[in-house]
């Protein structure tokens, strides 16, 4: 019989985390005494969170407040290995930037107040059905959504860093190296076996590593699926548990991997042009080139690390049992994309 996931209990009831909710909130405001939750219910996330909904209603000297939240909760092991506090900054310092993100609200770092590290903001109205933006009609609403997230990358890369200097601060000429650092790192630590194509893949983007146009704040997971949109306009980009300082090409050759990319409706030349009209900084081609390579890389090892959380027993989640069998497609393109 397999063993029970480490830490991965039925955790608290819906009463029970209302109760540990509410007691949070009124320390984070003391002087609202009138303090109600409604509507807490579980919503679909990711794998790396357990995310939650709910209304939060509270009075004020300066009127009552109604205020729609969502709740980040961590998610006990997973296929990514991220750090909670980093990604609520992150959100913090995108406000008044133009970026279309979540408001910032509150933190619980260390998990003492709601069970695991959690994240509370501002819930933003919209969608995320990435099978109705990558199906062929509405072209013209697909089109103009593909558009908007040029422009939201254009703007997300141009935002002034001051204020991020709790991400590590890399050079044009480093960029590449951390990057390759931080994910052949994760492979060593959570593979099951050799890999050596991964392991070969890895000194080929040693090798070749590219000069940045310039530093930009990087989201990381910058694709189809990750944002919301409400008509033809993104209203929030979500998931920024892998936001760092980089290269901002690495955005654009992620968000056009097979598995998410919007070159249907939006080539990935058209996206490009849109993008640099936009404001966004230049994008030379071999960078483009590197880090698509990269993407699959880093792919491979997301899912190595999945499979490993599973195996391990630190997590139950089903969808993670078999996802060691998507490296093998990752490092196929990979290879297929190399040089000569």
């Amino acid at each position: 019989m397999r063993p029970a996931p480490k830490g991965c209990g039925a955790g608290p009831s819906l009463t029970e985390l209302a109760q540990r909710l509410a007691a949070f909130l009124q320390r984070q405001l003391p002087h609202a005494p009138d303090i109600r939750i409604d509507g807490l219910a579980p919503v679909s996330g990711g794998n790396a969170r357990k995310a939650w909904s709910f209304d939060l209603n509270f009075s004020v000297d300066d009127g009552h407040t109604d205020l729609p939240c969502i709740m980040l909760m961590q998610a006990q092991a997973g296929q990514l290995e991220s750090d909670l506090t980093a990604e609520f900054k992150v959100i913090a310092a995108l406000e008044n930037t133009g970026v279309p993100a979540p408001r910032a609200l509150w933190i619980d770092e260390d998990g003492s107040s709601l069970g695991a590290p959690t994240i509370v903001m501002e819930r933003v109205f919209g969608v995320t059905d990435i099978l109705a933006l990558r199906a062929p009609e509405p072209a013209g609403r697909n089109l103009a959504v593909a558009l908007d997230f040029a422009d939201a990358a254009a703007k997300l890369h141009r935002v002034d860093l001051h204020g991020l200097d709790f991400l590590d601060t890399p050079t044009p000429q480093s960029a590449a190296a951390e990057q390759i650092a931080l994910w052949e790192t994760q492979f060593l630590k959570h593979r099951m076996e050799p890999h050596p194509a991964i392991a070969f893949a890895f000194q080929w983007l040693k090798s070749h590593q590219p000069v940045a146009e310039r530093i930009s704040l990087v989201h990381g997971d910058y694709r189809f699926g990750n944002f919301l949109f409400e008509g033809e306009r993104i209203t929030a980009l979500l998931d920024w548990e892998m936001a760092h300082l980089g290269d901002p090409v690495e955005d654009i050759a992620w968000a056009y991997r097979a598995l998410w990319t919007p070159e249907m409706h939006l080539p990935l030349d058209g996206f490009v042009a849109r993008y640099e009209a936009a404001g966004g900084p230049n994008v030379r081609l071999e960078n483009l080139l590197f880090y698509r390579l990269f993407g699959e890389v880093k792919h491979a090892v997301i899912s190595l690390t999945a499979a490993r959380s599973f195996a391990d027993g630190r997590t139950n989640n089903l969808r993670l049992a078999d996802r060691m069998t998507l490296a093998l497609p990752c490092i196929r393109q990979f290879y297929n994309w190399l040089p000569a």
